[in-house]
């Protein structure tokens, strides 16, 4: 674990230090420093480190210019101010609270090479804890993304709920239809199932009829060729008398008037019968049109079956599709809320690493200060040489105490950190394993 505290640096560490930064400063400017040799320095460090650019230092306010009766005059105090309050800004952010124009019109060795060493330790800092906001940054990029992907996934589920509510309207309209035309069916069967019942029982009747006439016909048929070959014997044997020839040809004239009475009575009744047997054959094509109609009822009915299985498939498939949609939409809310806690214990982190370095470096300060103070005393007391160098002691292994309080703090800060980026890791490899599981 990398670590900078506050120290002074020594005039060597410090050239080194800001020539990595490409900044260029010679002993002598250091030890009488100057504006003309300080301001540069500093207008490169706040360039560097804040990410302004040289004309947004020195260029004003142009909607704010309005506000001076002699605008002309703020023309070199404005930019001046901007960068007074950039630079201030940038040492405050680095632990300096006590930065004024006197650092920089008026400058100070012992307070430059302490401005300085602090502006180049904020610098390290920045660039360790860059990486890390970067390794962040491109994590909540990948959610943003998967955010966005999830999104997609849930307009594309929604317009395909939109399509399959369409469909479902519309097949329910066909089934309503189905449903209509199957009771119409239903009723027109009855209907004929009735007709043909009634029909077969006359079918039957006249059937039955029909084989009496014609058993009837033959009957009669039969009866005719036997009094023919009857009326032939009688005639053989009759004597041929006139009175008797008369009497016989008036019997067989009477004989024949009955049986041609009688054979137009059969033929009439064949007719009837021919007819009735017409009527039959009519009887017989509505019945098998009746049975074909029951048929295509058959088939209707098949189709309903069909139809409602389809329905039954489709709603079952609009269901899976909301509740698929409901879990998205789930996770997608879990995801933008574990992006909200993982920004925020972010930015918790830096709040809490600003302000313990804050006091990390105040506590330097302190100490620094009463270290100076004692050698100041030290100088002018001789006589308790001994004494100071015991105070001396105690302050430096203060000092080391409060150093390894502040090592032990940063340990358990970096310790969460870690802790928080397994963690993050954890979740996101569970979210892509739900990912390809769902996909």
């Amino acid at each position: 674990m990398s670590q900078f505290s506050f120290p002074v640096l020594d005039d060597n560490d410090l050239f080194a230090c800001l020539l990595e930064m490409e900044v260029h400063m010679e002993a002598a400017q250091m030890a009488k420093p100057t504006y003309d040799s300080v301001r540069p320095v500093f207008e490169h460090l706040v360039i560097m480190l804040t990410g302004y650019s040289r004309e947004e230092l020195t260029q004003p306010a142009f909607t704010a210019m309005d506000a001076f009766e002699y605008p002309e005059l703020h023309d070199e105090s404005i930019p001046s101010n901007n960068f007074l309050r950039q630079t201030s800004k940038l040492l405050l952010a680095c632990g300096v609270k006590d930065f004024s124009w006197k650092d920089i019109f008026k400058p100070d060795t012992l307070r430059l090479r302490r401005h300085l060493s602090a502006v180049v330790n904020f610098a390290k800092f920045r660039e360790e804890k860059a990486l890390v906001f970067q390794e962040l940054q491109a994590q909540l990029d990948s959610f943003v993304q998967q955010t966005e992907s999830v999104q997609e996934e849930h307009a594309k589920n929604t317009a395909e709920l939109k399509r399959q509510h369409a469909n479902r309207e519309s097949q329910l309209a066909e089934v309503k239809q189905v449903d209509a035309g199957d009771a119409e069916v239903m009723a027109k069967n009855v209907v004929l199932n009735k007709e043909q019942a009634a029909l077969q029982g006359d079918v039957r009747t006249l059937k039955s009829q029909a084989n009496g006439l014609a058993d009837q016909a033959s009957q009669a048929k039969l009866d005719l060729s036997a009094l023919k070959q009857e009326t032939e014997q009688l005639l053989d044997q009759i004597v041929q008398s006139p009175d008797k020839h008369r009497s016989a040809i008036a019997e067989l004239a009477a004989a024949a008037e009955e049986q041609r009475t009688y054979y137009a009575t059969l033929n009439s009744n064949s007719i009837d019968n021919d007819r009735k047997l017409e009527m039959v054959a009519k009887f017989d094509k509505e019945v098998g049109r009746c049975i074909k109609l029951l048929e295509e009822l058959d088939a209707a009915v098949a189709r309903k079956k069909d139809v409602s299985q389809q329905v039954k498939d489709s709603r079952e498939s609009i269901n899976s599709n909301e509740r698929a949609l409901s879990e998205i939409v789930n996770q997608s809310t879990t995801l933008k809320r574990h992006q909200l806690t993982v920004s925020e214990k972010f930015q918790r982190l830096e709040q809490q690493s600003a302000l313990k370095m804050e006091a990390a470096v105040s506590c330097v300060e302190e100490q620094m200060k009463s270290k100076d103070a004692m050698d100041a005393e030290n100088a002018a007391v001789a006589a308790k040489g001994a004494e100071d160098e015991a105070m001396i002691r105690s302050m430096r292994e203060r000092m080391a105490e409060m150093q390894s309080l502040h090592e032990a703090q940063v340990g358990g800060v970096m310790d969460k950190y870690h802790m928080l980026r397994r963690m993050v890791g954890e979740y996101n490899r569970r979210i892509e394993a739900a990912i390809e599981a769902e996909s």
